[in-house]
């Protein structure tokens, strides 16, 4: 397009010249009187109406950035929070309601240990669960103590088992667990832990020191020794 519009003005400058030479070589006895023809500024009009028309066909261009700087954000991180399942059987150990652990013990004493417990499951223990001993120091417990009455989720219960202070000195510890009527025990352990042995006495009172004799005592003979003769 753009070339047919400069050959198009080309040829306008091109008819006016010949139209001009074709005039200046009329024949006749009389040259007529003709208006000078002004060829720059022909040429010039010919020219802006090319450059106007070139300029107004001419595409519009938008600049294209060579770069983007587009920053690149981490990935987000979702973090969805497990829901907390509650089990069916499960206990938590509340308090020793007697001898607490560290107890001081005789050899041979008796006693009574109890536990209170919760219920933090969602089943009831029944009758048939009961507590029975799982390492460490038996002290003469019975094998199993089936529970007493029945332990709804959330309702807290004590529970005892008689034991004897063995023949040892020194901490001894003994561990419980409660059991369901599978036999498998479940919740935290129960513990005793007891001193047997008779406890050092603590020192009461002041310990008064007699002096001896020392490097800087002198000794004075009683009887003085003459030679015999």
């Amino acid at each position: 397009m753009k070339k047919h519009n400069l050959y198009f003005g080309m040829g306008v400058i091109i008819a006016v010249l010949v139209l001009s030479a074709c005039g200046g070589a009329a024949t006749g006895t009389s040259t007529p009187t003709s208006t000078p023809v002004d060829i720059p500024a022909i040429f010039t009009e010919a020219a802006q109406t090319v450059i106007a028309q070139l300029t107004e066909q001419a595409p519009t261009l938008t600049p294209t950035p060579l770069f983007t700087n587009t920053p690149t954000l981490p990935p987000t991180t979702v973090v969805t929070a497990s829901p907390t399942v509650q089990k069916c059987e499960d206990a938590a150990f509340l308090s020793d309601v007697t001898i607490p652990d560290g107890t001081q013990m005789a050899v041979n004493q008796h006693f009574t240990k109890t536990w209170r417990v919760q219920n933090t499951g969602t089943c009831t223990w029944t009758t048939t669960f009961y507590l029975a001993f799982s390492y460490g120091e038996s002290m003469g417990g019975q094998a199993k103590v089936p529970l007493a009455s029945a332990v709804a989720p959330g309702q807290t219960a004590d529970l005892s088992v008689s034991l004897t202070a063995p023949i040892k000195t020194g901490k001894l510890t003994g561990v419980w667990a409660i059991f369901d009527d599978k036999g498998v025990n479940f919740g935290k352990v129960l513990t005793v832990v007891i001193n047997v042995g008779v406890a050092s006495p603590t020192p009461t009172g002041s310990l008064t020191v007699t002096p001896g004799l020392t490097a800087t005592d002198t000794l004075t003979p009683t009887e003085t020794l003459s030679p015999t003769p």
